[in-house]
């Protein structure tokens, strides 16, 4: 992986260097204190030239009147240098010349050993105030965190560009650009002091003490180099709340507590006066909990009504893997199969998926269709696609189309994505998955096999959805364009999801139950999971269909670099369906929307491999305007709005 360009840290402060690890230096003193100094010193040369001069001097003239034959009375004579050394005596019959040469030299000695001890004092004095004070104080410095009720869980603080450290870890979450979005820094909050970057002393210190100039910054590798494990959080503010984030020392958790000023008995918004309560991290500020337990009582309650579906799947389990062994020995293409589910009233999309990538050259047989009913599947093997129908376990799930997102042929569909997904990765197959409202427009499989690309260490890739709402927090993956290694964690993975299926029920959402999932699996198995940024052009959608204006006409040029379309966003298949022929990407003829394959052929049989390509599939794009506001490949001014006070999109 390649790291970003290192910075120099921008502050440029001087470093005061603990105590600990100081060298002793001579005392530099500046302005009155160094006058003062210079003074004594003069003082003391003078007083001490004067004291052994003078002792010089009588001791020579008193001893120069002595006979030379007194040694028996005086012994030997020692000379001034000797006596401030304690060396041995000189003879006597040197004295006269020790005593001149000495002098100059002992007087600058003394001198010398005297100040350095005065100065030593002093230095010893500094040294006691700065230990005495270096719990909270560096100099005129305060630490960022006090010492003692923080030494354990904060230490110190940088700043790091938040574009930059993602770049060097690859998350795996989508990010929003933080440059010019007031959420451009990330916060590096240092636990012990050896977790403070070495190679920068000025940045440690500035880490460990407010020096005035606010929190340093750094590049994330300097930030992060002697780091021996990196907690990373998360955080927004959803609802744009008053809200607080509150880190305390304790047992590690690596879940977050959410509390909020809201009645949890009636469902309230936030309200001020209201004690703050513990709540589900699903609950939003307007009064919605998007996240609650499946009932078990009654009827119709999904507890049960899963408990049912379980037992058929693993009744039926090891039959299928057999059935499954040898078509996906055969389909598959470097140990991967692209997989899609369909019923009969999202069939026309499907029809749709074949005949584009047909037109566009692109070769469908590592394809295998999941099909939920006969018609389906006879459409699918017609267009010349591979098919398992699991009539045990897809069998009794509805053939009609979903009239919107989460209605019961809806919620009842993603019970066969859930299968579909898992069948090849028991069976140690890579999994491409795609609904089937997109189209190609590159083969996108050589993206995901590239071993040079940082995504390919990914267990999970996902497309973005772009709807960055609590309920999608904090992955915001589509569930309808994904890629899947096969691996023990992505495995158990999709088994959990077949196990939560009751909460796709309660929730009205397969997307949401996986994005839950994806969540707790990375956190708890180490699931490596990435989620494209959303302003990414590799895999558009419905996002940006309807958000992204500039985007879609840089599309509709094919100046971007898109792998696929993806049609969400939209209520059912007939806008579906209108908004892709508005777009240049609709190809199928009129005799096949909503028709079976007997109906296509008028009940004529066919020996061909590929009967329903022909009649289906149009050379080019059908064209036709429906809304003025929405994306087209030619204008469409003279079109109805679709969206309230839509304006027209050229």
């Amino acid at each position: 992986m390649v790291s970003p360009r290192e910075r120099k840290p921008t502050s440029s402060l001087p470093l005061r260097t603990p105590p600990s690890q100081r060298k002793a230096k001579p005392l530099h003193l500046q302005s009155g204190d160094a006058i003062a100094v210079k003074t004594v010193i003069l003082l003391v040369k003078v007083t001490f030239a004067l004291l052994l001069c003078g002792s010089s001097y009588l001791a020579g003239s008193f001893l120069g009147h002595q006979s030379m034959d007194s040694t028996s009375i005086h012994g030997e004579i020692t000379s001034v240098g000797r006596l401030i050394h304690g060396e041995s005596l000189l003879p006597k019959s040197d004295l006269g010349n020790a005593m001149a040469m000495d002098c100059e030299k002992a007087e600058k000695e003394l001198i010398e050993s005297e100040v350095e001890k005065e100065l030593e004092k002093i230095r010893t004095q500094e040294s006691q105030q700065i230990t005495k004070g270096k719990d909270e104080t560096s100099s005129s410095h305060t630490r960022r965190f006090p010492q003692k009720t923080m030494n354990n869980f904060a230490y110190g603080i940088a700043r790091t560009k938040k574009d930059d450290l993602n770049k060097l870890f690859e998350f795996g979450n989508p990010m929003d650009a933080g440059q010019g979005a007031g959420k451009e820094d990330a916060i590096i909050i240092y636990q012990t002091s050896k977790a403070l970057p070495s190679t920068n002393e000025r940045l440690a210190h500035s880490a460990e003490y407010d020096d005035g100039k606010g929190i340093p910054l750094t590049d994330p590798k300097t930030a992060t180099e002697n780091c021996d494990a990196m907690n990373v959080i998360f955080t927004a503010n959803p609802g744009n709340t008053r809200q607080c984030t509150a880190i305390i020392s304790n047992f590690e958790s690596y879940h977050i507590q959410r509390w909020m000023r809201v009645d949890t008995l009636k469902t309230t918004p936030v309200e001020p006066d209201l004690p703050l309560a513990h709540v589900s991290r699903g609950y939003a500020s307007r009064g919605k909990s998007n996240f609650y337990a499946p009932p078990y009582e009654g009827k119709r309650s999904p507890v049960r009504k899963h408990w049912g579906m379980l037992q058929t799947f693993f009744q039926h389990a090891d039959s299928v893997l057999d059935d499954l062994r040898p078509i996906l020995k055969r389909v598959a293409r470097d140990n991967t199969v692209v997989v899609l589910t369909c019923n009969h009233g999202q069939s026309s999309l499907l029809i749709n998926f074949v005949c584009s990538s047909r037109r566009r050259g692109f070769d469908l047989g590592n394809i295998l269709v999941f099909p939920t009913d006969i018609e389906t599947k006879d459409l699918a093997e017609g267009l010349g696609l591979t098919t398992y129908y699991d009539a045990k376990n897809m069998g009794p799930l509805p053939s009609g189309e979903a009239r919107r997102y989460g209605d019961a042929n809806f919620k009842a569909m993603m019970y066969a994505k859930v299968l579909c997904v898992l069948y090849p990765l028991i069976l140690g197959y890579d999994v491409l998955f795609q609904d089937v409202d997109l189209v190609w427009l590159k083969d996108p499989l050589p993206f995901f096999h590239d071993e040079s690309s940082k995504n390919f260490d990914f267990d999970v890739l996902f497309q973005n959805d772009g709807s960055d709402t609590v309920r999608y927090a904090p992955y915001d993956a589509n569930s309808g364009f994904y890629y899947v290694r096969a691996n023990k964690r992505s495995v158990y993975l999709f088994t959990s999801l077949l196990y939560h299926s009751d909460l796709i029920v309660t929730w009205d959402s397969h997307q949401q139950v996986l994005i839950q999932l994806l969540a707790e699996h990375s956190s708890l198995f180490g699931l490596n999971v990435k989620v494209f940024d959303r302003d990414t052009d590799m895999f558009p959608g419905g996002f940006h269909y309807h958000r992204k204006k500039e985007f879609m006409k840089s599309f509709i040029k094919r100046e971007t670099e898109s792998y696929v379309f993806h049609m969400s966003w939209t209520e059912n298949k007939d806008n579906k369906l209108l908004f892709l022929r508005q777009l240049g990407e609709w190809y199928v003829t009129d005799k096949c929307v909503g028709k079976t394959a007997r109906d296509i052929l008028d009940g004529r049989s066919s020996s061909e491999p590929t009967p329903l390509v022909q009649p289906c599939c149009a050379m080019e794009p059908i064209f036709s305007c429906h809304y003025r506001d929405k994306p087209s490949k030619l204008p469409c001014k003279n079109s109805d709005s679709i969206d309230k006070y839509g304006k027209s999109f050229w």
